[in-house]
């Protein structure tokens, strides 16, 4: 069955996991925060953002942050869970543990850029750059993608 048909059939997204690294050709920001909630969106723009044509909108949610060492902007992103070493020294250069949650890397050549959670969700949403993310919506008759993957 494919992810439209399962949108029908179900009345919503299916959800899938998904494959890391995650690799985005675009700009990477962090677009909002829902603190009592403890989620994090950061926002993949895709193509020429100097023109709204043929943009296209990739979004993250991360739940359950407990950290963030996020950039204002990622050219080099690539979604990835750090190594058992990676986590260490990073736990270890802040002077903090964090046992429950995956320390997720969000650059690719640096191992400081990261977001320590416990599931992070990501799909490519039909909207424009400016609209709220229906990977937030707390209703499950919202529009958004047919498809949403998970780690």
């Amino acid at each position: 069955m494919n992810a439209a048909d399962w949108r029908r059939q179900f009345g919503g997204p299916r959800i899938v996991h998904g494959d890391l690294p995650l690799r985005i050709e675009g700009v990477v920001k962090p677009w909002s925060m829902d603190v009592g909630h403890s989620k994090l969106h950061l926002r993949g723009i895709i193509g020429d953002q100097e023109g709204d044509d043929g943009l296209r909108v990739l979004d993250l949610v991360f739940h359950d942050v407990s950290r963030i060492c996020v950039p204002d902007v990622c050219r080099r992103f690539e979604l990835r869970v750090a190594s058992a070493e990676q986590k260490a020294a990073e736990e270890e250069r802040v002077g903090m543990r964090w046992p429950y949650g995956t320390m997720f890397l969000l650059d690719r050549d640096r191992a400081t850029d990261y977001v320590v959670a416990g599931r992070v969700y990501w799909a490519e949403v039909g909207i424009s750059p400016a609209d709220p993310s229906p990977l937030l919506g707390e209703r499950a008759d919202a529009a958004g993608p047919d498809e949403i993957f998970f780690a």
